[in-house]
């Protein structure tokens, strides 16, 4: 969809529908509404449809001009009560309002800017996060399907319109753009089934955005990575047929070679079965966005490249699958890993920190980060924890944590602190090796990081980011669709655009 700004009185404005919000049950209709419909529509407040319009959430009521009209639609949007305003349910609304305007086949979508008067934001901020449901609220993966399908690229395009100036309109055009491309990605690679997206598709998207924004790349295939001694991203790749990817990208402006990096590690198990700790069959189709980590790293690669972010910015992505094979690790082995500690391996089901751990060390050892956050879907703990809406965060660092706390949730990506005691390493201790990869059934979710914690010295500042539950929504929560969420990546595209060398966010 492109994005246009058209400035000046309402007679420049035309299109096939515009949009306008409304509150629940409010008197009247919105001043904004009301100003421009006096002028373009005055038949508006008289039409009989109003009684029955309620504004409750996503409530939509499409109006019709009598007359020929430079608008011969109108379609409010409801808002619901004032008291229960956020920014959520305005991304909520704006993507059921042009999934609307799609399955009518409209190509010229309006969305003037007085439409969002009354919404206690900046108008900036108002404007981006509806551009960004927009594009984000008509994704869909429909690639496979033969028949049945309905390919509609409408809305063509949407027009913010304003009667003066807006001076942020060009760059957040170029912003939205950039990062709901990277979302869009992010969900494509965690959709797409898994005989299609395996390691070698994984870093072949990487070569591709390194290309495209000249950042360096590096993959390794298994001999190297045994080479260098990552025994946990061995011990887990060794059992597929699958051939295995270790992924590195940096983005580098140039000048910042000396820049301390932000370093984003994704857990990149393009299909898990759980190996000889095998999994029960229902449900294991899911096991393809086991790598959604390592897409959202990709696509805030991709949102980085376009936005040209001038940081330092490392991506490390260990690819692999976790498969059954008589070459596969096996309970009771003990793994010595790239940063030289050994780990007895109890469950082979617990293949993301084994293979994260090295990827994490790696990253240590060579670019000596600013910052390390790692995404990954790592237990079902957390799911049980804190449900599919919000992702597990842990970390050594609390200014890092509560940033990446407060980034996220304007952006509609939400998180919530878990404690890392020093305690909960009693539970992984072994007999046989330095420690085990987990422990009993308890704090499933703070003794994967914990683990994970054992990789990455104090002086690092690192997140562990839990996204087993937000990685994937079971119904259609509107800006995003049921299926894959690309979660994290607004989250890293604003983090690593927020973060100031040597002084934090």
């Amino acid at each position: 969809m492109e994005w246009k700004h058209v400035e000046g009185s309402f007679s420049r404005w035309t299109g096939d529908v515009i949009l306008f919000f409304a509150w629940q049950d409010e008197d009247s209709l919105p001043d904004g509404l009301l100003r421009w419909g006096d002028s373009e529509a005055p038949w508006l407040k008289d039409n009989r449809a109003l009684k029955d319009f309620r504004a409750k959430k996503s409530e939509l009521l499409l109006l019709y001009s009598p007359t020929e009209a430079r608008f011969p639609r109108v379609l409010l949007v409801g808002l619901g009560k004032r008291k229960d305003w956020s920014l959520e349910v305005l991304r909520h609304a704006t993507a059921m309002a042009v999934r609307r305007c799609r399955d009518l086949s409209l190509e010229r979508v309006a969305l003037p800017v007085l439409a969002f008067d009354g919404m206690p934001e900046d108008q900036d901020v108002l404007v981006r996060e509806a551009l960004m449901a927009a594009a984000l609220g008509l994704y869909r993966y429909d690639e496979l399907k033969t028949r049945d399908v309905e390919k509609s690229d409408c809305p063509k395009a949407l027009f913010v319109c304003s009667e003066g100036p807006l001076p942020f309109v060009h760059e957040l055009f170029h912003e939205v753009d950039a990062v709901s491309n990277g979302i869009r990605l992010a969900r494509d690679l965690a959709t797409a089934p898994a005989n299609l997206v395996t390691p070698t598709r994984m870093a072949q998207e990487a070569a591709r955005i390194a290309s495209a924004y000249g950042m360096a790349f590096e993959v390794f295939d298994l001999d190297k990575a045994r080479e260098l001694g990552m025994g946990g991203f061995v011990a887990v790749a060794q059992g597929s047929r699958e051939p295995a990817r270790f992924i590195v990208m940096e983005h580098c402006p140039r000048g910042l070679e000396n820049q301390a990096p932000l370093v984003l590690v994704g857990k990149g198990i393009t299909f898990d079965t759980g190996g000889i700790s095998i999994k029960p069959a229902a449900k294991m189709e899911d096991m393809k966005h086991d790598m959604a980590g390592a897409a959202a790293v990709l696509g805030t690669l991709e949102a980085v490249g376009r936005l040209k972010i001038p940081r330092r910015v490392v991506g490390v992505m260990p690819c692999t699958e976790n498969m059954p094979d008589g070459r596969a690790y096996k309970p009771g082995d003990v793994i010595k890993t790239h940063a030289g500690l050994t780990v007895e391996v109890i469950s082979t089901d617990a293949e993301g920190r084994m293979i994260l751990c090295d990827a994490l060390s790696y990253a240590v050892a060579r670019y000596q980060p600013a910052l390390m956050v790692d995404l990954a879907t790592l237990t079902g703990a957390c799911v049980i924890a804190l449900g599919d809406r919000v992702a597990g965060l842990l970390g050594n660092n609390d200014a890092l944590l509560t940033t990446i706390q407060n980034l996220g949730k304007p952006l509609g990506e939400l998180y919530w602190p878990l404690p890392l005691y020093d305690f909960y390493f009693e539970d992984i201790k072994s007999d046989v090796a330095d420690f085990k990869n987990v422990g009993e059934r308890k704090a499933g979710t703070i003794i994967g990081a914990m683990f994970l914690k054992q990789f990455v010295p104090e002086s690092v500042p690192w997140a562990h980011v839990d996204i087993a539950g937000t990685v994937w929504a079971d119904k259609d929560l509107g800006w995003i669709p049921k299926g894959a969420s690309g979660f994290g990546v607004r989250t890293l595209v604003q983090l690593i655009r927020a973060w100031k060398p040597d002084k934090g966010a």
